[in-house]
Parts: C-alpha cells; structure tokens; sequence
C-alpha cells in the first residue's frame, strides 16, 4: 500500500487514515438522492458484476456404439459434454485438469456403457448425468466437478 511516510511509520495515524476512509466509504454513496427504481437497478447491476462464470472443461465429442447382447440390440448415443465446476475453481486449475481429459472421457464411456437404456430416454437425463458426475468426482477423489452439461444429444437403437 502506498501512504506518505508519516503513515507508513506511525501505527495510530495509519489506523486513523483506515478509519476515515472506510467511514468516508458509506457516505459517498449517500452524496446524491436517488429515484426509488435507480436503487433497484443498481443493485441489479451489482449482482450481475459480482457473479463470476463458472469453469468449464470441453471433453468433446462422444459417439459411442454399445452392443447389448442380451436384449440383441445396439445402442448408438452421440453427445459433446461439458463439466462446470465450482466458481471458486481458478482457471489455471482448470488448464490443469485438461491434462486429465482423457482419463475424464474414459470415466464418462465407463457411466455410459454401464446406464441401462431406460435412462437414456429420460427427458432430463437426471440419471445419466449424475452417473457420470460420480464417476469423474471418484476420479478427482473430491467434490470438484459440479455439473454436468450435455449437448447435441443422440440415442437410437437398433
């Protein structure tokens, strides 16, 4: 922190300098009246500067063939997945866990192959979802992944 040297080397007056600026602090926010709706608006604009995106992890591209023999049927499911984590997670942490992205696909055509095709047919795929978040979590060995993001969803079977 930059202060004159006078507050750098007495205690008491860098205190005092801290008192008054975080008393100042409130008040200037009081200077000028404001309309009942500018004051909803400005916290609305405030949420949505302080909420942060959250991380994601890109697997790619799946498209799997599963031969089920017992019901003589295949099922073909293609889908891009994406693993949203916690806002606390820095994005060098994430770069990190890109070198994980295989061992993460692995885990993820692991939940697949083993889900019955019930599930797959589900509107959400709450079930599919959560196989595959328990699987790369178990991986992680930590509640580090906290969603599930499923796009360009196929399933047929033959």
């Amino acid at each position: 922190m930059l202060l004159p040297n006078y507050f750098q080397r007495v205690p008491f007056a860098r205190a005092l300098l801290g008192a008054m600026i975080f008393a100042a602090t409130p008040l200037a926010n009081l200077t000028h009246a404001q309309a009942p709706g500018e004051a909803v608006l400005a916290d609305a604009d405030s949420d949505v500067e302080n909420e942060k995106v959250r991380p994601t992890l890109d697997l790619g591209k799946f498209k799997i063939n599963d031969l089920r023999p017992t019901r003589n049927e295949t099922a073909k499911v293609t889908f891009s997945l994406h693993l949203a984590f916690s806002q606390n997670l820095s994005e060098a942490q994430v770069t990190q866990l890109e070198r994980w992205k295989h061992r993460l696909r692995d885990q993820v055509i692991t939940a697949i192959r083993i889900t019955p095709t019930k599930d797959f047919q589900e509107p959400n795929l709450g079930h599919l979802r959560r196989k595959i978040l328990v699987r790369v979590n178990r991986l992680f060995q930590a509640k580090i992944a906290e969603e599930v993001l499923l796009t360009e969803y196929l399933f047929r079977t033959h």
